[in-house]
């Protein structure tokens, strides 16, 4: 009996602890995944971190992407807003016109008027029955009423103008009002653009100033440059090739084909897009930050923003695009596999597949794309490769 008390506190015992013993064992590889799992997510935080840092870089350079096009967008709304300011100032002074005359009509109307009203007043008085009485022969007193009458209407008539030359004058006025206050809508919504234009700059400009200041960062916007290069003269290339099924107006297309064999007979006798400094000439040059050496497939041209670029040849606009490294473009299409490139622009004034010609303005100066400034960069492509643009421009 006392034996199997034993038995079984010992049995009772062994098993609490193997229990407790259990538990402590659960508790410890509890505690050790979680260990393991906090360790996980450690390692997975650096590794984010890392990534972020490296986002980071991009996407520092995407946010000036981004701005540009905001600029762009924003610039294209002002220029909206000052044609319809335009339209507006040039129907308020027609408006103004149209009322002067009126003013002018009325009153010399009132005066006409008032003449026959004094008229009519004193005949009527003094010679009531005179004209009735004075005749001669029915015949008179029918050309004198006949007259009388023509007398009346004429008097009814100026009467009749005076009330519609009012009223008209009544609407000019109202619509001139309405007109005014529309444009005076348009100004405040064109300066407010404005403010936000100038706000976005100075963010792109401040942005652009920490990218150069940060190595990395540069790195990588010099890395982006290099591959917007290869993009470039890829999408030239399949420019080419697209071009038999591009669909022109037909006088365009005439025009396009007698340019056939003129671009090439040009060579250096080319009209400059742009006035300005040369900033980097065609081939290598060395980046001054990073000591890194860049392949430019064209030149570039300082200059101020806003000055007008122009079409050094004539030919059709092929592509009007934006471009990492290149910010707002134009590709213009000169025949025989010629196309010359307009890159960096603030305005655009063109549309794809209009006809321009040689001298007429693409659109203007401007930083999009741009780390160093208000600059144009230009290319010329031929023979499927790219081409020193000063053989063909004209000498200085």
């Amino acid at each position: 009996m006392i034996r199997d008390v034993v038995t079984l506190s010992l049995g009772i015992f062994f098993l609490w602890f193997s229990l407790s013993h259990s538990q402590q064992e659960s508790g410890k590889v509890k505690d050790m995944q979680q260990q393991l799992q906090d360790l996980q997510q450690d390692i997975i935080q650096l590794e984010r971190q890392l990534k972020t840092e490296d986002n980071q870089l991009r996407a520092e350079s995407k946010s000036i992407e981004n701005l540009d096009r905001q600029i762009f967008l924003i610039q294209s709304k002002i220029s909206i807003y000052k044609d319809k300011i335009n339209q507006q100032k040039s129907l308020v002074t027609s408006l103004e016109r149209q009322i002067d005359t009126l003013i002018k009509k009325i009153s010399i109307l009132r005066e006409i008027y008032q003449q026959q009203a004094v008229f009519a007043y004193k005949y009527q008085r003094e010679n009531k029955y005179n004209w009735i009485f004075g005749v001669s022969s029915v015949n008179d007193l029918l050309v004198k009423y006949h007259y009388f009458r023509k007398v009346m209407t004429a008097e009814r008539s100026v009467f009749d103008d005076l009330v519609s030359l009012s009223a008209d004058l009544q609407a000019k006025e109202e619509t001139l009002e309405k007109e005014i206050k529309l444009t005076e809508q348009y100004l405040l919504s064109a300066s407010r653009e404005e403010e936000n234009l100038n706000s976005k700059r100075a963010a792109k400009s401040q942005l652009v100033a920490k990218l150069k200041r940060n190595k990395s960062s540069l790195s990588q916007a010099l890395k982006e440059k290099k591959e917007s290069y290869t993009k470039l003269k890829n999408l030239l290339a399949s420019l080419d090739k697209e071009r038999p099924n591009r669909q022109l107006k037909v006088e365009t297309q005439i025009k396009w084909e007698k340019l056939t064999g003129n671009f090439s007979k040009n060579k250096g006798k080319l009209n400059w897009p742009v006035q300005g400094k040369i900033l980097h000439e065609f081939g290598r040059y060395k980046n001054p930050e990073l000591k890194t050496v860049l392949n430019n497939t064209g030149i570039d041209i300082q200059a101020a923003r806003g000055t007008d670029v122009r079409c050094v040849f004539s030919g059709v606009v092929s592509l009007i695009t934006y471009m990492s490294g290149f910010g707002n473009m134009v590709i213009v299409d000169h025949n025989d596999g010629y196309y010359t490139v307009y890159a960096h622009l603030d305005q655009i004034f063109l549309k794809v597949n209009d006809f321009v010609e040689g001298g007429d303005r693409i659109g203007t100066v401007g930083e999009s794309g741009s780390l160093e400034g208000p600059k144009l960069h230009f290319e010329i492509y031929g023979n499927n490769r790219t081409l020193n643009p000063m053989d063909w421009l004209r000498k200085i």
